[in-house]
């Protein structure tokens, strides 16, 4: 019997650095998911962020390789691909960034053992020696909320 398959959600930055640059480790992450070697969890404000991310006219002129046809391919690779969570209960609130609890929260509602980020305020929860970094552990020990470089390493086949 074959090991499940690691379950995570993705925070809007990886999708970003993925369109940017396939080759990068965002961009291997991505195509782990699509090629099948994750599970992987979205919602509608995951999916509408992503979209309002990469349509920012400052992001759009420093960064010529988000077009408007390499976002629509990856929107429809990860309708194809992602579960779709349609209610995602706030479990978990940061005041320090409120919009990063959703990633946060969908993780938990999806039981997801990842949240793979680059994002500093998600990042700091993992960190036991803060005080939100405690009781998040705590709270949620079994949640993980690892960088893309991370994820690819635990990934990799085990000798």
């Amino acid at each position: 019997m074959s090991p499940a398959l690691p379950r995570a959600v993705f925070d809007c930055n990886v999708y970003f650095q993925a369109l940017v640059n396939e080759q990068g480790p965002a961009g291997q992450c991505v195509a782990a998911a699509l090629d099948g070697r994750v599970t992987l969890f979205v919602s509608r404000f995951v999916m509408n962020e992503i979209r309002l991310t990469a349509t920012d006219s400052v992001l759009r002129s420093k960064f010529r390789q988000l077009t408007d046809e390499r976002l629509d391919q990856l929107i429809v690779n990860l309708e194809k691909v992602a579960h779709v969570v349609a209610h995602v209960p706030d479990r978990f609130l940061y005041p320090r960034d409120p919009d990063d609890a959703h990633y946060i929260n969908l993780a938990l509602a999806a039981k997801a053992k990842y949240v793979v980020s680059r994002d500093k305020d998600l990042r700091d929860l993992m960190d036991r020696s803060r005080p939100e970094g405690r009781d998040f552990h705590r709270r949620f020990p079994s949640l993980e909320i690892i960088e893309p470089q991370q994820f690819l390493r635990e990934l990799a086949p085990k000798a």
